[in-house]
């Protein structure tokens, strides 16, 4: 009996041996395989922020142009504006003067208002 006794204990003990490693096994290769997609949930995200940077990049020198070029445009048309304004200043009286000298100084075609 005591023959049965040891050999019984010999068999429960290499089960739970075999068991016991198995299941270590298995957690250790559910722990590879976590930290692997750790790693790479980690490069993901890594690369989203840069690829997230790189377009907030591209956007603010979108903006920037464009606010550039509505400067260049609006001082075009300050530029246009303010040679409108000298040509009224300039101009404009000259040929107010030039269109009464030749109302003043035109003859009728008949003289029927000169009476």
């Amino acid at each position: 009996m005591l023959m049965e006794n040891n050999t019984l204990t010999i068999v429960l003990i290499t089960i739970l041996s075999v068991g016991t490693l198995s299941t270590l096994v298995y957690l250790v290769s559910a722990v590879r395989n976590l930290k692997d997609r750790v790693q790479t949930l980690a490069s993901e995200m890594v690369d989203f922020h840069t690829e997230y940077d790189n377009h907030q990049v591209q956007i603010e020198r979108l903006f920037d142009n464009r606010e550039k070029e509505m400067d260049i445009r609006t001082d075009r048309i300050y530029r246009k504006m303010d040679k409108i304004k000298d040509d009224i200043h300039t101009k404009l009286p000259t040929q107010i003067r030039k269109t009464i000298e030749h109302i003043e100084f035109a003859r009728p075609l008949d003289n029927t208002f000169t009476k």
